[in-house]
């Protein structure tokens, strides 16, 4: 015997703010968004990277290169990020 009209409740999935997609050289840097390492950035090249509401810290970074560091707000829209990271001077 089937209940009609009982349903279980779902949490519903928080829409993204905006999305990010990355161009990085070199493209082994590494994207960090809020603290949260999230892999190299040529993951994040065909993938869009979704983003809650408000202000998020974004670095990308590699060994020997300064790192790039930004504040990101997002607008509603797909924003790509071209990161050239410069080697560090001896």
């Amino acid at each position: 015997m089937a209940l009609l009209g009982c349903a279980t409740a779902r949490p519903r999935a928080t829409p993204a703010a905006g999305a990010l997609v990355f161009a990085c050289e070199p493209a082994d840097a590494r994207v960090t968004l809020d603290e949260n390492d999230l892999g190299p950035c040529a993951l994040w090249s065909a993938r869009p990277l979704g983003l809650g509401a408000g202000t998020h810290r974004l670095v990308v970074a590699r060994d020997g290169y300064l790192p790039l560091e930004s504040e990101v707000v997002p607008d509603g829209r797909r924003v790509t990020v071209r990161a050239v990271l410069r080697r560090v001077p001896e």
